[in-house]
């Protein structure tokens, strides 16, 4: 099975640095999955976070091109972080980093295609990212753009890989009826199978606040995927990917 996993800042960081210890155990995860035979793409945010704690910043900066040029310096503790992490797995890591133009035409695509199968087929895990340094629409939050924030950006590689299943890993166990860190009586929507207006006001900024994208680019994401027969699973970082995959725990799968 080829599976797509989408690590978002929310959950890779803690007190805007990177969490080494939970990176560390999904890896493990992660590991044990490509064992039992799976292709693993990883799609990875944090290049910002991992800036500031390279520059032990006390503050995120506001400005675009502060954020694109401290996402520079991030990347490279970000990639070598999962490079050392992977390597006491035994499992080579390779980086790819996209914009919107590399989706942009059948050429490209297919570049993209090709190089990640080169990847998989020696058993090297891509981490993609976006490339923030040459394409800040991500940290504007542009509408405009291909993508705009990395639960999309997974979407439209899983799409292009013909993923069986993606994984957006959170820090929340998935859809809720309303905002789970506002109300604690939140009942997490477990399966989806149509994104109908009722799912869409579910996952809005004013009822989910989530990460950049929030709730609602998750639900887009998914909605995606949906539409070429992919999987798409939201579930929290506190449990093991192979339980989410499994529904062993609490999580929401959008599925046709």
């Amino acid at each position: 099975m080829r599976i797509l996993i989408k690590f978002g800042s929310a959950t890779i960081t803690l007190n805007k640095r990177l969490n080494h210890e939970f990176l560390k155990d999904k890896i493990k995860e992660i590991a044990q999955l490509q064992k039992q035979g799976n292709e693993i793409v990883i799609v990875s945010s944090g290049a910002v976070a991992a800036g500031i704690e390279t520059l032990n910043l006390k503050d995120r900066p506001k400005e675009t091109l502060e954020l694109q040029a401290l996402s520079g310096i991030g990347q490279i503790s970000l990639i070598n972080t999962f490079k050392e992490l992977f390597k006491e797995q035994n499992i080579n890591v390779a980086q790819v980093l996209l914009t919107h133009h590399n989706l942009s035409t059948a050429e490209e695509k297919k570049n993209l295609k090709d190089v990640v199968g080169i990847y998989l087929k020696n058993k090297t895990i891509p981490i993609i990212n976006e490339n923030d340094v040459v394409s800040k629409e991500e940290l504007m939050g542009n509408s405009i753009a291909k993508f705009t924030d990395n639960d999309l950006l997974a979407a439209l590689v899983s799409i292009e890989l013909k993923a069986d299943t993606m994984i957006l890993i959170t820090d929340v166990e998935g859809l809720c009826d309303v905002d789970p860190k506002e109300n604690k009586c939140a009942h997490v929507i477990t399966s989806v199978t149509k994104i109908t207006p009722d799912i869409e006001k579910m996952a809005t900024k004013e009822t989910n606040k989530l990460g950049r994208g929030g709730m609602a680019s998750k639900v887009k994401a998914a909605n995606l995927v949906m539409e070429k027969g992919i999987s798409c699973i939201v579930g929290s970082g506190k449990y093991s990917i192979n339980d989410l995959l499994e529904g062993k725990v609490q999580r929401t799968i959008f599925r046709k």
